[in-house]
């Protein structure tokens, strides 16, 4: 089972796509230092993550530390959500999101993947 969250600060390419190859189910989001909003989804994020989807590995990126692969995701603004299963992009979201609407769109890809799917 993957960690459920790492706080990484930067992250590029090479590294972004080791992880989608390696792991079933990612959700990657994109913060900014100066971001109230970033800060105050943070925790709700997380708390939703863990209590709902645990084997969703979750990465903090900043975005001024890793700015090449912000732009080469077309990642530009924050806060900004993207969700991978099974190596392909499900879902992304720039700017404010409610838990209510990322728990949705997460949900059922989730469970076809891994409580209806070969990844029991």
């Amino acid at each position: 089972m993957p960690e459920t969250e790492n706080n990484n600060v930067s992250m590029d390419l090479k590294s972004f796509e080791s992880l989608v190859k390696k792991q079933d189910a990612l959700l990657f989001y994109f913060t900014g230092e100066a971001c109230t909003v970033c800060a105050s989804l943070k925790p709700k994020l997380s708390e939703l993550m863990i209590s709902k989807f645990p084997k969703v590995e979750v990465h903090y990126l900043e975005i001024s530390k890793s700015s090449m692969l912000c732009a080469q995701l077309r990642m530009l603004s924050v806060p900004g959500i993207l969700f991978i299963m099974d190596g392909k992009e499900v879902f992304r979201s720039n700017g404010l999101i409610s838990m209510k609407v990322l728990e949705a769109k997460i949900e059922r890809p989730y469970s076809l993947f891994f409580e209806n799917g070969k990844n029991k």
